[in-house]
């Protein structure tokens, strides 16, 4: 059997492993085997494997695990879709989270890897300018059919006539602040000539104002698994999907994968007027691509833009609950837009050129891979497992009384 590609990662259910790894084609995703870590035993797939991919914090919170592959000889790379170094500078947004990722901890921490697999040319820039790697691999989303939903069976947007106008929220807790200040008044002003559903996932309704007579707010429950999620808001034939974002350093250095989100559900997306999704109105912005501008469907931006103010949300959602031939467009040029940008070409090509230049270990090479790094994985391992039952001891309200604050992505957010 091939020997295969090595992707460490929290869990093989979210986002990333989705929207990174998914979308590949079957015959090089059956050379890429996907791990998590503290779960999984590592040893024996790090032995065998042809290369590591190191997931997002795993690159300082996966234990000895970059520091073994390193020892064995197992040829490393880190892949990377927000700009944690400038995040690292914002702890009102996450408290100390990503402390450790500063530019000169990033740039030490990476050598000796063979690369950077990088999710937009922004922070494959940063990295640049700033000497972090000389190694960089453009590796975007891959705009997949994720599930079988209305957006996929070639039908676009619709809406049956005397339905209720259906708007979901499906963001990570560092959107639900503008969510609550902007949009969800939006939604309560328009309710009172439209009548509206709104799904709310990942955000409790009850820390909202009550709604209004003609709102019904439908609490959907958080679910990690990306795909299962989406599939549970493509039921619901969503209209529009609402993805408010609060300034912050690393908004330059993402991209606009909130439309696989919006496409896959069947639903238009409305986004703050900020970067990344600022550029969306402008066809020849940092965004395009050959081919994207020539499409007839983008001759409307692939998403309704709006300032972060209730009026302006308020005023974009009317437009969209009272214009179906303005939503079926948008959609339309969403739905080009993530066929252009998130092809998953520049992907197939990245892990095409990982499996070219590096062989499958003899077995001599995995013998002694496995004795090089057994030891260290093993006993991160065992701490992991161990602090995992403490924490299924402690009472809540025992102990300092505080929580750490954990990031969760639904995103896009969860995108």
């Amino acid at each position: 059997m091939p020997s295969s590609i090595l992707v460490v990662t929290k869990s093989r259910e979210d986002v990333f492993n989705a929207l990174f790894f998914q979308g590949l084609s079957a015959d090089l995703r059956s050379r890429i085997r996907v791990l998590e870590f503290g779960h999984d035993a590592l040893t024996s797939a790090l032995a065998g494997a042809v290369a590591v991919i190191v997931m997002r914090h795993g690159l300082f919170s996966f234990g000895h695990l970059a520091a073994c592959a390193g020892w064995a000889g197992v040829p490393r790379y880190y892949f990377l879709d927000d700009n944690l170094m400038l995040l690292s500078r914002e702890p009102e947004v996450y408290g100390p989270y990503w402390s450790a990722y500063t530019d000169a901890h990033v740039r030490r921490a990476l050598k000796g890897f063979a690369g950077v697999l990088l999710a937009s040319r922004p922070l494959m820039a940063y990295f640049k300018e700033r000497a972090l790697h000389p190694g960089l691999i453009e590796y975007p989303p891959i705009a997949w059919p994720i599930l079988r939903s209305r957006a996929e069976s070639a039908n676009g947007w619709r809406r049956a006539a005397g339905e209720p106008f259906r708007v979901a929220f499906f963001g990570g807790e560092h959107r639900r602040d503008v969510f609550a200040a902007c949009v969800y008044p939006a939604i309560q002003r328009l309710a009172v000539d439209v009548k509206i559903e709104l799904m709310l996932t990942g955000l409790d309704p009850t820390a909202l104002p009550a709604p209004v007579a003609n709102l019904q707010v439908i609490a959907v429950p958080y679910e990690l698994r990306y795909g299962v999620a989406l599939e549970d808001l493509a039921r619901r034939r969503i209209d529009v999907l609402v993805h408010p974002t609060a300034p912050s350093r690393n908004n330059p250095y993402k991209n606009a994968n909130v439309l696989i989100n919006a496409r896959a559900i069947g639903a238009v997306p409305v986004l703050s007027r900020l970067p990344p999704y600022d550029a969306l109105e402008t066809p020849h912005g940092p965004f395009s691509r050959e081919g994207v501008a020539e499409s007839p469907a983008l001759q409307v931006p692939p998403a309704i833009l709006c300032e972060n103010t209730p009026e302006a949300w308020q005023g974009a959602l009317a437009r969209l609950a009272q214009d179906s031939e303005l939503c079926g467009r948008v959609f339309a040029s969403a739905s080009g837009y993530c066929n252009a940008q998130f092809s998953g070409r520049p992907n197939a090509d990245a892990i095409r050129g990982l499996l070219a230049a590096h062989a499958a270990p003899a077995a001599a090479s995995r013998a002694f891979r496995r004795a090089m790094a057994g030891p260290a994985l093993g006993f991160d391992r065992a701490v992991f497992r161990a602090k995992a039952v403490a924490r299924r001891h402690v009472r809540p309200g025992v102990g300092s009384g505080r929580r750490r604050q954990v990031r969760r992505r639904p995103d896009t957010t969860k995108p």
